[in-house]
């Protein structure tokens, strides 16, 4: 009951700092995120502050997987969260209403597919890489549907086309790789003897 209290409190907590008008775009109460990537959020959303629409790429860990429910996204807001589970990291990309169009939740899961490898390593700083690609794929699609200026965190065409498209390389190898299955049979038809 006390941890559950406890949970509670954190998340009343979360969430007062993310609804509230604050200068802090990253709520880091597990620890989770680096320096370099916390000045990445704050530097983009300071920039973004200055636009038109106000969109805010917002940075939240967690202690526990099943309060990522309870988090609401405002209509300008997109919450990448990080919460603990079983001592892994579960990573999700919360959308508020006016970005759900450019981030469904397919292109969401395919992100996340993208930076999969970065995410799931123990190690912070490769942790904190992926969760930079995440947050700058993320920035690249609202750059997109809001017509801002890109930058040098600005995903390329290509990576944007992988994260569209997460399957297509592998089924180039799958084809190459039963092209020359199928050629080796042919082959080796070919030379076998007939008794």
């Amino acid at each position: 009951m006390k941890n559950k209290f406890i949970s509670f409190g954190i998340l009343l907590i979360s969430f007062l700092l993310f609804t509230a008008s604050t200068t802090s775009f990253v709520s880091d109460l597990q620890n989770l995120f680096n320096n370099q990537t916390k000045e990445l959020v704050t530097q983009k959303n300071k920039e973004y502050q200055k636009t038109k629409n106000k969109p805010e790429i917002r940075l939240l860990s967690l202690k526990n997987s099943n309060d990522i429910n309870k988090i609401r996204p405002m209509k300008n807001q997109v919450i990448i969260v990080a919460a603990l589970q079983n001592k892994r990291k579960n990573v999700q990309i919360l959308v508020g209403k006016n970005y759900q169009d450019v981030l469904t939740q397919n292109k969401c899961s395919n992100i996340i597919r993208y930076a999969g490898d970065k995410l799931r390593s123990e190690k912070k700083s490769s942790f904190n890489s992926g969760i930079r690609l995440v947050f700058n794929a993320c920035a690249t699609l609202i750059a997109q549907k809001d017509k801002l200026s890109y930058d040098k965190n600005s995903l390329t065409q290509e990576e944007l086309q992988k994260i569209d498209h997460p399957q297509s390389v592998s089924l180039v190898w799958g084809l190459v790789i039963a092209a020359l299955i199928s050629f080796g049979l042919v082959l080796f038809k070919s030379t076998r003897k007939p008794h």
